[in-house]
């Protein structure tokens, strides 16, 4: 019985001693760290050079924004919307990431990168990027003349084409007029311009919109003019 005793206790020694030994030095404390983005988004013209207004990182309380990695898909020669990227890694191998928005625009001309509101029924969006693009024969490509109300706002990343693409023209008073809508997810249905108007002092184009009997509302406007 003593026997037995003393090869338990000896066993629990052992086990604790192997325990002790196998977990000696997981536990520790893992420090993100945090971006914090200098500025906000940036609207620079076709041509111009992006100017980085920079990103500062902290990590338990030590400046390590030299450890940052920057990249970019700036395009200076194309209307668009392009992102510079942050990412920081501690010494853990998490990472932390931030990112900006860069505007590239076609000053004040038409055919330009443009930021969409669009209210349809009790949904309403804001910012969706819109591209016109001049067809080089009186009229202009709408990449989504509905403001980007499905592809952008309601559905967005859905494998649908929810663009309705459509191709429009400024009249010399400065009205719109609807050419004709290209193929889309919801085709069926019919889309009109009731009113079109372009600003082009702001640089801002306002549609009420007629979606099979139902009414939409788009205005679209060039970042930085609005």
């Amino acid at each position: 019985m003593k026997k037995y005793l003393l090869s338990t206790i000896a066993l629990s020694a052992l086990l604790l001693t192997s325990c002790e030994k196998e977990s000696e030095g997981l536990t520790r404390t893992t420090y993100y760290p945090v971006l914090n983005v200098v500025g906000g988004s940036v609207v620079m013209s076709i041509g111009d050079s992006y100017t980085e207004q920079g990103c500062t990182a902290i990590l338990n309380g030590v400046d390590v924004t030299d450890k940052i990695k920057t990249t970019n898909n700036i395009d200076n020669t194309k209307p668009g919307v392009y992102s510079v990227n942050y990412l920081i890694v501690n010494e853990d191998g998490f990472a932390a990431s931030a990112s900006r928005n860069v505007y590239v625009t076609n000053g004040k001309n038409f055919d330009n990168l443009y930021l969409s509101e669009c209210q349809y029924g009790s949904r309403h969006y804001y910012d969706l990027p819109i591209n016109i693009v001049d067809n080089g024969d009186g009229t202009y490509l709408i990449d989504d003349i509905l403001g980007g109300f499905y592809a952008l706002g309601r559905y967005p990343g859905y494998p649908y084409d929810f663009y309705a693409e459509a191709v429009i023209q400024v009249n010399p008073d400065n009205s719109i007029s609807l050419v004709s809508v290209g193929s889309w997810y919801f085709s069926q249905y019919e889309i009109s311009i009731v009113t079109g108007v372009y600003d082009p002092a702001t640089c801002t184009i306002t549609l009420n919109l007629d979606f099979d009997g139902d009414p939409v509302y788009v205005q679209l406007v060039v970042p930085g003019n609005n």
